[in-house]
């Protein structure tokens, strides 16, 4: 398998996902270049590429990046898929898959879920015209969520157990509404949604309006890591976001999916379904009229905790903390190991799993109807 294709390096990463483009004879269609640098003074860029016809009638789209530090497991399961040279073996003769790698290069290169605006990339693709989605969960404790005092541990502690005191629980680590839901009103906390459409935003709806235009049929799968059971892969399907272009029966193309509309049935108002302003499910808005899959896939990293406390310590390390000292490394390297674990084993599983998926994707498309 095609392990040194990951990396924990955003250069390394793009450079060995573009050398695995060019051997399986795809196309590189663009590069965009973001406004920040990074931590080097390096540029920072979203590739596009495709393999497969640009006139295909059926199109995978697979992103990397989303949540920046997440990005390198991401692309390297990308680029192995590319070097295995499984699209050949895996794609019907109407079929492209197009790649967005780097889509937050910016958190991919500094090792944040964030982008270069501390906003979450999975939090701003909502219709910034309309009133914000409120949050008054974390209305009622941003204070306790997002402290200016975490590095002080006695206060962090009286800060988590007025967390558990609110949400009525023993604990608070917990991915409830109010930590996980995403809020736009403080732009220095965490899963801040923004004001306005971020630069991936607008990114990735110029691109796959250009590339996505032609195709009939859309399978998207964006790829995130996050704690749970070490190298498993939880797939998360919602085929069904618009009555008419939804295709119910796309969900049974995957061995294994947790299907989003039953797990809000099941779990209410605070299940993953409804964090607002996710990136996969724009697609319909970007080239309407067309029939969707639209799929978030987890490579979980083995963590017991749920690692919303890795997210809120990096959030605060780089508003009110030193990312150079001792303490700011460590939390650097815990959040790195959070969502990239270093161990050979993961990188394993993920990479043979995502394949699975891959395939299972395209052989969909390769019988699904426009």
């Amino acid at each position: 398998m095609q392990l040194d294709l990951f990396s924990a390096d955003y250069a390394t990463c793009r450079a060995k996902f573009l050398a695995a483009v060019k051997s399986a004879a795809g196309a590189h269609l663009a590069t965009h270049e973001n406004p920040r640098r990074g931590p080097a003074g390096e540029a920072l860029f979203t590739d596009i590429a495709r393999i497969g016809r640009a006139d295909a009638k059926k199109l995978l789209i697979l992103v990397s990046g989303t949540h920046g530090v997440e990005g390198y497991a991401g692309s390297g399961c990308h680029a192995g898929w590319l070097a295995e040279g499984l699209f050949a073996r895996q794609a019907g003769p109407d079929t492209a898959v197009l790649f967005v790698h780097a889509i937050n290069p910016f958190g991919f290169a500094w090792g944040r879920r964030t982008n270069e605006d501390n906003v979450d990339p999975n939090r701003n693709f909502i219709d910034h015209a309309k009133p914000r989605p409120a949050n008054a969960d974390y209305d009622a404790i941003a204070t306790h969520v997002d402290p200016a005092d975490w590095g002080d541990p006695a206060a962090r502690a009286r800060h988590n157990a007025a967390i558990a005191k609110f949400l009525g629980r023993e604990t608070h680590d917990v991915l409830c509404k109010a930590m996980h839901g995403g809020q736009y009103v403080n732009p220095t906390g965490t899963f801040y949604g923004g004001t306005a459409p971020a630069w991936s935003n607008r990114v990735f709806r110029a691109a796959v309006a250009e590339h996505a235009a032609r195709a009939e049929r859309i399978c998207i799968i964006d790829y995130h890591t996050g704690g749970g059971p070490m190298g498993f892969v939880d797939h998360f399907v919602d085929d069904d976001l618009d009555g008419l272009a939804g295709d119910a029966k796309s969900r049974h193309w995957f061995s294994h999916r947790t299907v989003i509309a039953e797990d809000k049935a099941q779990h209410g108002k605070d299940a993953q379904s409804e964090t607002p302003g996710n990136l996969f499910a724009a697609v319909p808005e970007i080239v309407p009229g067309k029939r969707y899959t639209l799929c978030l896939v987890e490579l979980r990293t083995g963590e017991a905790e749920t690692g919303v406390d890795a997210i809120r310590a990096e959030n605060w390390l780089f508003h009110h903390g030193d990312i150079g000292s001792p303490e700011g490394k460590a939390i650097r390297a815990a959040v790195r190991e959070r969502f990239y674990p270093a161990s050979p084993v993961w990188r394993a599983m993920v990479l043979r799993q995502s394949h699975a998926l891959i395939g299972e994707a395209l052989a969909g498309l390769a019988t699904a109807g426009a």
